[in-house]
């Protein structure tokens, strides 16, 4: 997890701001200045540093760059995890995922057997959580509603009702567990969303970013977040360890069986700083590129 700023090379950021960027989030000057009077290739720069850094996850982020452009901050993660207990590809086959009652696409199924996971039942919210953990800090909360109850759960996905949910997970023998592979990409232009949810003054002469530079009025013309998300059995490399696969007598009795075959939301946060790193909604496997 990073932060760049690209600049305009006439511009003249005042020390105190380039201090707290990098004291407060390890922001640095990308040199070199892009010039942004030519737009193609400020781009071209600016795209080509944050697909390398995503080792080629994410590519042509910016775009229309106006030619007065000053600033330009770029946020970025990758997240490159695998899991703590894998799926054995061996197992993957194809297998229906529901859309709805009566619609249904054919999607790569990963099985897991014999886990022992954190697990809640929230019976308040006709819901389903399980954690899978990532070697490392980062864990996978997923979250599968009740048939027809999908929007509910959304409705109460707050930050208390994640903490809620991960403070009251117990540890539970899973006989087996089915999800599917997917890999979920989306982008926004968040000019048109954060005014509504009240940061307006940024956005236009009234805002005062005077903490960047006193040469110059600046105003916040364009801000744009894009995040992908690839799921496979061994996380985003593959392994070598197969595990044996036994099965208890309790387990051949009273079978517990988690399906994750109909629409879910998967949260993936940082146990360590307690930080939501993904939060997404896997409606449709099938449509991996727009999901």
């Amino acid at each position: 997890m990073a932060n760049a700023m690209f600049t305009r090379e006439q511009l003249e950021v005042l020390a105190s701001f380039l201090d707290d960027a990098r004291a407060l989030y390890a922001a640095q000057v990308v040199p070199p200045h892009p010039d942004f009077e030519q737009p193609a290739a400020a781009e071209q720069l600016i795209n080509d540093f944050i697909r390398n850094e995503t080792h080629g996850k994410i590519v042509d982020l910016i775009h229309n760059v106006d030619p007065d452009t000053a600033l330009i901050l770029v946020n970025y993660i990758f997240l490159k995890a695998k899991w703590e207990t894998p799926f054995d590809p061996d197992d993957t086959i194809e297998s229906r995922f529901y859309l709805s009652k009566s619609r249904s696409v054919q999607v790569p199924m990963m099985k897991a057997e014999d886990l022992t996971v954190p697990y809640l039942r929230d019976e308040a919210l006709s819901c389903t959580v399980v954690e899978l953990k990532y070697l490392g800090n980062a864990s996978a909360l997923l979250i599968l509603p009740d048939r027809g109850k999908m929007q509910p759960v959304e409705a109460e996905l707050l930050p208390e009702t994640l903490a809620r949910w991960r403070n009251n997970l117990k540890p539970r023998f899973i006989n087996e567990l089915y999800m599917p592979k997917f890999s979920i990409s989306g982008s926004c232009d968040l000019q048109k969303i954060l005014p509504q949810m009240g940061i307006r003054e940024a956005f236009s002469t009234q805002g005062d970013l005077s903490g960047i530079t006193t040469r110059q009025q600046l105003e916040v013309t364009q801000v744009v977040h894009r995040a992908l998300l690839d799921v496979a059995e061994e996380g985003t490399e593959a392994a070598a360890a197969h595990g044996m696969k036994s099965m208890t007598v309790s387990g051949r009795l009273n079978p517990t069986i988690l399906q994750y075959d109909r629409p879910f939301l998967m949260n993936i946060y940082d146990k360590t700083s307690d930080t939501i790193l993904f939060l997404g909604k896997v409606a449709n496997p099938s449509q991996s590129q727009s999901s």
